[in-house]
């Protein structure tokens, strides 16, 4: 795991445009953190450095708003109780704003609008799966703090629901046959299926979800209202002048940008 505790990439921007009074939090570098995973938040090997469309985004935020950032990477299961706790200030990643995460965190206005879950099997298994009933009394799988683990453990009747850190390892338990199935992100599922990183497993395009399209936003710890403002301010003017759309052209996924 020490790609996710050692990767920091630091973007220090001036603090001259905040002023004389600076509250504590914009003292000092906001720790920002997201988890590794295309085409959000990714350990660029070719670059050694950090990039993806929420690298880009807080990038452009920061700069805007004036706020020197350092970006890190996490388990997503780890990223709510890291912000809760102090141990980052940010959350940036594709996660999706909820009901029991509002009462954890407070996010910021949508970014984009993503796609629902997905359910990934065996490449061999061709069964037309319908929905999630389709699949009780089989063991499945998803990512640790997701709402499509929360989907799960509010259905139930699965004979085990197990729970990966990353969506690979849940992937790879369904290749290994640990699970009948993984029901994942659907946006970081679709992104790995057409590079070619789902070896040996599909998704089920016979699924159809029951789920609403989840908001992604980004988080800030509970009654962080002045940077929470400062964020909205400056996604607003992003999104106005068209720099949120070009954020997410340039990594690939036009098809889930927001309109300008």
């Amino acid at each position: 795991m020490n790609k996710f505790s050692n990767m920091v990439i630091a973007t220090v921007v001036s603090l001259g445009a905040i002023g004389c009074s600076v509250p504590s939090w914009a003292q000092q570098p906001l720790k920002v953190a997201g988890q590794d995973v295309q085409p959000w938040v990714f350990h660029d090997k070719n670059s050694d450095s950090l990039s993806g469309v929420f690298v880009d985004l807080i990038n452009a935020i920061a700069k805007d708003a004036g706020l020197p950032v350092q970006y890190q990477l996490m388990i997503f299961g780890d990223l709510i109780p890291a912000l809760a706790s102090g141990k980052i200030d940010v959350i940036a990643t594709n996660m999706a704003i909820t009901p029991a995460r509002a009462q954890q965190v407070d996010f910021s206005d949508p970014v984009y609008n993503a796609p629902t879950e997905v359910v990934v099997v065996p490449a061999n298994d061709t069964t037309a799966y319908q929905g999630l009933a389709d699949l009780k009394n089989f063991p499945v799988g998803a990512q640790k703090g997701s709402i499509q683990l929360a989907l799960l453990q509010r259905i139930g009747g699965f004979s085990e629901i197990r729970i990966y850190d990353t969506l690979e390892d849940a992937w790879s338990a369904v290749v290994s046959g640990q699970i009948k199935a993984a029901v994942t992100s659907g946006p970081d599922t679709i992104y790995a299926s057409k590079h070619g990183r789902l070896t040996n497993l599909r998704i089920v395009s016979s699924y159809q979800s029951q789920s609403p399209k989840p908001r992604i936003g980004i988080a800030v710890r509970k009654g962080n209202s002045e940077l929470l403002e400062r964020i909205n301010r400056s996604l607003a003017k992003l999104e106005a002048d068209g720099t949120v759309k070009a954020i997410f052209v340039k990594n690939g996924v036009d098809d889930w940008a927001p309109p300008k």
